[in-house]
């Protein structure tokens, strides 16, 4: 498995009518997203600069949002939006037909020095698509790649679907007290059955706890 950190350039474009939210937000990590039908959905840590109500207000305003929630999460709060695909459409497909490819996931994402930096974990062979897609889509540019994990890593003995589930769980705070999302809405978000998503858990997290304590 590989970690690719990559730098997306401020596009006025991609952004428009969004500056404000930049400028509303201090920090943002963890960005997420998973689509549902012709809807993405996103999951995003934030730390807002101003009243979250006031940002959670405008963002319902905008016509392509078609939910947003923010979950106050240790002195943070855990943004998430469901919005419809809209421009730029191709872009965006063409990040989600990597998904399809295999495990591609979207680890964080940052603002910095006007452009988002984002920490992408993919499998090996799919690396050389990963980088040609930002960089064709988005004018992006590779700050590093490295190993994500050493292959004595218990994350490492997990499938393809296990990792995305248990991430997802753990990105959405399924395992939280109390619980930020349902069985039910983590399974919409990865177009599952409830039962199969907690069948993954329950072997992933198996899985995880054999090679930890064996």
């Amino acid at each position: 498995m590989k970690r690719l950190k990559i730098a997306i350039p401020y596009d006025g474009e991609l952004f428009a009518g969004l500056e404000w939210l930049l400028e509303a937000i201090e920090w943002a990590y963890g960005d997420t997203y998973f689509t549902i039908d012709t809807d993405v959905i996103k999951l995003v840590e934030v730390k807002f600069r101003e009243s979250p109500e006031k940002v959670i207000e405008r963002l319902r305003a905008l016509h392509q949002v078609r939910d947003v929630r923010a979950f106050p999460r240790n002195g943070m709060h855990l943004l998430y939006i469901r919005a419809s695909l809209e421009s730029p459409r191709e872009q965006a497909d063409r990040l989600f037909e990597l998904q399809k490819k295999g495990l591609v996931i979207f680890e964080s994402g940052t603002f910095v020095g006007g452009e988002s930096i984002l920490s992408v974990f993919c499998e090996e062979e799919l690396l050389g698509e990963v980088v040609r897609t930002f960089r064709e889509a988005y004018g992006a540019r590779v700050i590093s790649v490295e190993e994500a994990e050493p292959e004595s890593s218990p994350l490492s003995k997990l499938t393809k679907r296990q990792a995305e589930v248990l991430f997802l769980a753990y990105k959405s705070g399924y395992f939280d007290e109390p619980r930020k999302v349902t069985l039910r809405e983590l399974a919409e978000m990865l177009n599952l059955s409830p039962s199969t998503v907690k069948e993954h858990l329950r072997k992933g997290l198996k899985r995880l706890l054999d090679e930890t304590l064996k």
